[in-house]
């Protein structure tokens, strides 16, 4: 009888205000999927052939992508996704999760050669951006920096005493668009500012104060220059001020936004039927960090 296992990551939320390109956080959206040796190449969904051909499918580039670091070859498979509430195109970590997914996979079928490092090393080199695909694999906070030689993360959060409040809009934003209007030069001033800011808002996650997080998420680097992208936005930020949430950031490159607070459904209502009286169609869903990250069972 051929392997066979399941693999379960979770969405995530980066850009986290000032933590541009290297702050972000895993939250409870997944992407759960069986896995098992077959005689070819498959990909469903829920039983029935997946939708996505396959040479745009991001799983299955990454386990190929991975084989070409691995030291054996893996044998044919087939993949059938059994949950997928992350949304897409939306700044929360669709495609990343895709990509852990299949290095997990090709490493699994290899025999767990590549450690968590090299893993994360792999997912950062096909995604691009750190503060996305690292959260998807260890789970909770992390913050990164990485260049083409070395990567370095550490975990901020690890409880889950704050709530996210995602707000997602029916429209979809790219990211390709989103940093399209990204300036080439900013005011040293407004650097300053950010590096500042980021430094204690690390402080912050880690201590958990977060009396300073509406001011300590305020960035200058791009949400500004993305609010004119997404719809209401700024106005959204401001009703979740006037009903008592610790802060607000864009997601990824949006266009979901997210408030922060405690576990205040009395928050969440008021937020959903303000977000009802809006033009584009938004819906509001109360999340929790996801403290474990990347599985293979």
């Amino acid at each position: 009888m051929g392997l066979k296992f399941k693999v379960r990551v979770p969405g995530t939320s980066a850009n986290i205000g000032v933590g541009y390109d290297c702050l972000g956080v895993a939250l409870d959206y997944f992407l759960e999927m069986e896995v098992e040796e077959s005689d070819k190449i498959e990909f469903f969904e829920n039983g029935k052939p997946f939708p996505i051909p396959i040479e745009e499918n991001l799983i299955f580039e990454a386990i190929k992508y991975t084989e070409k670091h691995l030291v054996k070859n893996i044998p044919s498979y087939k993949v059938n996704i059994t949950r997928n509430d992350i949304p897409i195109s939306r700044g929360l970590g669709s495609s990343s999760s895709a990509i852990v997914a299949g290095i997990l996979i090709a490493n699994k079928f290899a025999g767990d050669v590549l450690d968590v490092d090299k893993i994360a090393e792999l997912a950062v080199e096909m995604e691009g951006h750190p503060d996305n695909v690292v959260p998807a694999i260890f789970g909770g906070m992390v913050l990164t920096a990485h260049d083409k030689d070395k990567l370095v993360y550490s975990s901020l959060l690890s409880s889950d005493d704050l709530c996210f409040y995602v707000m997602i809009p029916d429209f979809k934003l790219s990211t390709e668009k989103a940093r399209s209007v990204l300036p080439n030069s900013y005011l040293v001033s407004d650097a300053i500012n950010n590096m500042s800011k980021l430094g204690l808002l690390v402080n912050a996650f880690s201590k958990g104060e977060y009396q300073n997080l509406r001011f300590l998420l305020g960035d200058k680097i791009h949400q500004p220059y993305r609010f004119a992208l997404i719809n209401d936005s700024e106005k959204i930020f401001e009703l979740s001020k006037k009903y008592g949430a610790l802060g607000e950031y864009i997601s990824g490159a949006g266009p979901t936004l997210i408030s922060l607070n405690y576990d205040n459904d009395e928050f969440l209502e008021n937020m959903r039927k303000e977000l009802e009286k809006l033009p584009d169609k938004w819906t509001i869903e109360k999340k929790k960090i996801n403290l474990y990250g990347a599985e293979v069972f």
